[in-house]
């Protein structure tokens, strides 16, 4: 006994261990991770962002691993939408490390949005994408981009059009 120590799981399988969500078909989408995670019946926030604390500590690709999951579970609580929980509800769940990487993935967005502001990008209301009711749509869409304070929707195409233009990426 104790002669084989275990391998943890990579950090993405980690991260569906703890959303509830099955490991041994492999590797899903960071989005439909948080799109799960994101549902209040699902019950394991808490759980998955005791993961990223862990993951933020690490070498390797932990770090980035979850400042991809912070970044479509803000973005995903981001629009409001019933069933989901809102930033606010995830905010006291997070530790010390989480907190700095939820902050830097939220400068880094409102960097796209000042941009888009700034270079007279229009940013769309969001409204309409709490109307989508395809689960599978849903989970491309929401964790895509995030509603902003003012009813305003900045997304990955922003995203993109930010980072050709100023040369900088959130890592």
């Amino acid at each position: 006994m104790g002669l084989f120590k275990r391998r943890p799981l990579p950090p993405v399988l980690r991260l569906m261990a703890a959303a509830g969500l099955p490991t041994a078909g492999g590797e899903i989408q960071m989005p439909a991770i948080a799109m799960e995670v994101a549902r209040r019946d699902n019950g394991r926030a808490a759980a998955c962002l005791r993961v990223v604390e862990d993951l933020l500590a690490e070498q390797g690709d932990g770090p980035l691993t979850a400042l991809k999951f912070l970044e479509a579970l803000q973005n995903t609580t981001s629009h409001g939408v019933v069933g989901l929980f809102t930033t606010e509800d995830l905010l006291p769940l997070r530790g010390p490390r989480t907190v700095a990487g939820w902050m830097q993935v939220e400068r880094f967005w409102q960097a796209v949005v000042t941009w888009c502001d700034q270079d007279s990008i229009d940013l769309h209301a969001s409204a309409p994408i709490r109307t989508i009711e395809n689960r599978r749509l849903q989970s491309i869409v929401w964790p895509s981009g995030r509603t902003l304070a003012d009813g305003r929707m900045v997304d990955i195409a922003h995203v993109l059009q930010y980072e050709l233009a100023v040369g900088a990426s959130m890592v």
